[in-house]
């Protein structure tokens, strides 16, 4: 959908100067869905159409990046052009399967065909992961990242603690009403966490070694009775992988709450209904996020081919046209996270 279909298809929402919107890219190697493939990062080179969509719209995109693609020459030189220029911003993004260090275990190996989640890593290597993916992002870029999301969405305040002794601004890992814990991760492992009862609004993580901003993607309900009822959508969430729940789903409200976030089966319509719903709630700021691989045709099993591609750009470009008529201004993830402090 173009720019005049998306202006003659959706009533224009109130003035609504204050809010933000926050794209962030978590940009990694290709079809990370598929463990033990070899780690390869075609997908950089579909990186340029999509910052020119970017360009067009005044849209300020922050790529995450992952250790094998502080190693790759054309994203660094890429993503450092874009940076240079104000363009947008570079962070970092912690997939504990390709950054050192390694241990000789299922699970602990470079590449392993088990994606773990950094949540259930013990505190210590943890810590050497994140510090090293620091490190050689500082070494990469020549700037320390401030921004940061860890691979899955695993995330906890052990890792919340040593972003902070770290120096960064901002995470944004969090998904609120979704429990990943049923998810499988390191083998005897936990699992992902379990985030339906966290809130959707930018706030303060802190402890003794100071605070740290985190800005959740944003999910939300669309639809009543969910809309007016916080603690019904977190029950309804916490149901939806048991029978019951999807039962539910079926024949009454549907697929709630809606991911802010560009799926093959996402329309402009979810999107801005999602959009209507921040607005009524008064939210500083919406934050969608996609994959870098999701650019390049048959990379993810989002983007199977070149039409899926087309179709994610024409619902992206149908989305920027909304946010510009509408004067909803984009900012980086620390960008936002600075202005809050």
């Amino acid at each position: 959908m173009g720019r005049q279909a998306c202006a003659s298809s959706l009533q224009n929402l109130a003035e609504w100067s204050c809010m933000k919107f926050i794209l962030t890219v978590d940009t990694e190697a290709d079809n990370q869905w598929v463990p033990g493939l070899p780690i390869t990062t075609q997908n950089l080179r579909f990186i340029p159409q999509f910052q020119s969509l970017c360009d067009t719209f005044r849209i300020y995109p922050t790529y995450l990046v992952t250790s094998e693609i502080c190693d790759d020459r054309f994203a660094v030189k890429l993503l450092t052009e874009y940076w240079g220029s104000g363009r947008a911003e570079i962070g970092s993004h912690l997939h504990i399967w390709s950054t050192p260090p390694f241990e000789d275990l299922d699970g602990f190996r470079y590449n392993d065909l088990y994606h773990g989640y950094a949540n259930e890593l013990p505190e210590t290597m943890l810590k050497e992961k994140i510090d090293y993916l620091t490190h050689q992002f500082f070494s990469t870029f020549g700037f320390k990242p401030t921004s940061f999301r860890s691979g899955r969405f695993g995330f906890n305040e052990t890792c919340a603690n040593i972003l902070m002794q770290n120096g960064y601004l901002v995470d944004s890992s969090i998904t609120p009403y979704i429990n990943w814990s049923k998810q499988k991760g390191l083998p005897n492992g936990t699992g992902g966490p379990n985030f339906v009862y966290e809130g959707v609004r930018p706030h303060s993580i802190r402890n003794a070694n100071g605070s740290i901003c985190e800005i959740p993607v944003t999910i939300l309900p669309t639809r009543f009775p969910f809309t007016s009822s916080q603690r019904l959508t977190r029950l309804y969430s916490s149901l939806q992988t048991s029978m019951a729940g999807k039962i539910m789903r079926k024949i009454t409200f549907g697929s709630q709450p809606v991911w802010f976030r560009p799926f093959p089966y996402t329309t402009i319509g979810m999107l801005h209904k999602v959009l209507k719903t921040a607005m009524e709630m008064n939210l500083e700021c919406v934050t969608m996020m996609l994959h870098s691989s999701e650019l390049m045709p048959g990379c993810s099993p989002y983007r199977r081919d070149q039409k899926d591609v087309d179709e994610l750009l024409s619902l992206m470009e149908a989305l920027f046209t909304l946010l510009e008529r509408n004067t909803i201004e984009s900012c980086t993830l620390s960008d936002v996270a600075r202005s809050m402090r």
